[in-house]
C-alpha cells in the first residue's frame, strides 16, 4: 500500500480554464497553484473569475480522478463496489457537502460530491487585490475545500467500514 500511497501523492494535474489563460496545477493531493497569463487578471472581473475557478476545480478533480483510477488499475487493489454497503457508501460520498473560504473571506468555494462546484468572490476583490494576493487567497480557499472534503470522506469511510 505504501507504493500506491506514494503514487497517489505524486499525482500532478495541470489544467487551463476553457477560453482563458488561467491555469491550475495540483500536486501532493492538496497543493494547488493558480496562475494567470500576461494581463489576464488586470482585465478580469469577479463573475468571470468565479466561472473560471469553478471550471478549473472541475477539471483538476477530473484529471486527478483519471490518474487515481490508473494507479488503482495498476495495483492489485480492487475498489469495485461489491455489495449494498459499498453502493450506499458511494451514494453518500456523492452527497458530501464541503466548503473552503480564504482567510480574508473574499473567496469561497462549495461543492457537493466534488462534482457540483461553485465559487463566490466578493465584489471589488479584483480591484482591491493584486494578482499574487488573489492567487494566494484562492489557494487558501481551495486547500480548505479539499481538506474539508477529504475529512468528510474519511469520517464517512469510518462510519461505513469501521
Amino acid at each position: 500500500m505504501g507504493r500506491l500511497a506514494d503514487r497517489l501523492d505524486g499525482i500532478r494535474v495541470r489544467v487551463r480554464a476553457p477560453g482563458t489563460d488561467i491555469e491550475a496545477e495540483l500536486r501532493n493531493r492538496t497543493d494547488i497553484t493558480i496562475t494567470f497569463g500576461e494581463s489576464v487578471y488586470e482585465f478580469a472581473d469577479e463573475r468571470g473569475l468565479e466561472r473560471s475557478l469553478a471550471a478549473l476545480a472541475r477539471l483538476v478533480y477530473a484529471g486527478w480522478l483519471r490518474q487515481y483510477r490508473a494507479a488503482i488499475d495498476e495495483s492489485a487493489l480492487d475498489i469495485t463496489p461489491s455489495d449494498e454497503r459499498d453502493h450506499a457508501f458511494l451514494d453518500e460520498r456523492s452527497k458530501i457537502e464541503a466548503s473552503g473560504r480564504s482567510s480574508d473571506g473574499r473567496i469561497s468555494l462549495t461543492c457537493v460530491g466534488m462534482q457540483e462546484i461553485s465559487v463566490e468572490i466578493v465584489p471589488g476583490t479584483v480591484r482591491e487585490l493584486a494578482e499574487e494576493q488573489f492567487a494566494a487567497r484562492a489557494k487558501e480557499a481551495v486547500t480548505i475545500l479539499i481538506q474539508d472534503y477529504l475529512a468528510k470522506v474519511s469520517a464517512l469511510r469510518k462510519r461505513f467500514y469501521g
